[in-house]
């Protein structure tokens, strides 16, 4: 590429630049209730709550209407841990 031919490209991009700034912002997205629950996900599961979804470790639960996501952590992996553990929140 000629330096004449570079000149003119680095031109367009600098002109183009102000232009892709002026572009209007995307919708805010609200904020998600996202409440600690001390209890573990196997207590959920015997006091009633009932899985709807999985996806990985990732597990949503559901109980008149209310919805928890858990997150499951197995034993061993990288860690080392002993025994698998669940952090859950509740969505609404």
């Amino acid at each position: 590429m000629r330096r004449s031919q570079l000149l003119i490209l680095a031109l367009m991009v600098f002109a183009a630049g102000p232009a892709l700034a002026q572009a209007p912002a995307g919708p805010t997205r609200p904020a998600t209730t996202w409440i600690p629950i001390e209890e573990p996900m196997s207590a959920l599961l015997n006091g009633g709550h009932r899985i709807v979804s999985a996806s990985g470790p990732s597990f949503t639960l559901e109980r008149g209407g209310k919805y928890v996501v858990c997150e499951v952590r197995p034993a061993g992996g990288m860690r080392g841990a002993a025994e698998t553990t669940s952090t859950c929140h509740r969505v609404n």
